[in-house]
């Protein structure tokens, strides 16, 4: 099997090129690798807050009591 170096391929090339394989593969060896990919890049993954509520529920856990900060004095710009 010959291997084609990318390198020096201009950046819009190499893009369009790495689709056209994604849209092959995608087509003719659809595979769960490649699903779990494709479902990444477009962002189907829960957010971070989503996944930790589904892993310690939103029951679980324990309160701080933190101490209240005062709030900041405003920044002063000179004119």
């Amino acid at each position: 099997m010959q291997t084609v170096n990318l390198d020096k391929l201009p950046p819009q090339a190499k893009l369009e090129l790495l689709d056209f394989y994604a849209f092959l593969l995608g087509k003719y060896a659809p595979s769960e690798a490649f699903q779990n990919r494709k479902n990444v890049a477009s962002g189907t993954q829960p957010r971070l807050g989503q996944l930790a509520v589904r892993l310690f529920g939103a029951t679980n856990g324990i309160e701080l009591d933190l101490p209240r900060h005062p709030p900041h004095e405003p920044l002063e710009f000179g004119q």
